[in-house]
């Protein structure tokens, strides 16, 4: 791959993109779509929550997993997507929040999936 002309991140307050010399800061990510700006394109990538390291001519994720566009396996997202539906179906938010909240987590990574599988 060569050099990258920017990056689209999903940060916990908003998406953010980030240039060559961008002063130095740390930022935590969400679950989201990151576009790679090359001067050949963009190519996307599917996200956990993490953080982004932001350093002059570096950025660095420390994330749980990243998934590139053409890796998606699609049928085994909108399997994950329906699975976690019905886990979330079946869960009282209210006695559950901790299970609530993994499914809820659980959807939008497979709905992110499934939108970066179609920028391929």
């Amino acid at each position: 791959r060569g050099p990258v002309d920017s990056v689209v991140l999903p940060g916990s307050e908003g998406d953010f993109g980030v240039l060559e010399k961008h002063e130095r800061f740390l930022s935590p990510l969400k679950v989201g779509e990151v576009e790679i700006k090359t001067a050949e394109g963009s190519s996307w990538a599917a996200i956990t929550t993490g953080f982004a390291d932001v350093s002059g001519e570096r950025v660095t994720l420390l994330l749980e997993s990243w998934e590139i566009a053409a890796d998606i396996d699609v049928a085994q997202a909108e399997l994950d997507l329906e699975r976690a539906r019905q886990g979330l179906a079946a869960v009282d938010a209210e006695q559950e929040r901790d299970r609530y909240e993994h499914f809820e987590a659980a959807i939008a990574l497979a709905e992110t999936r499934l939108a970066v599988s179609r920028k391929r």
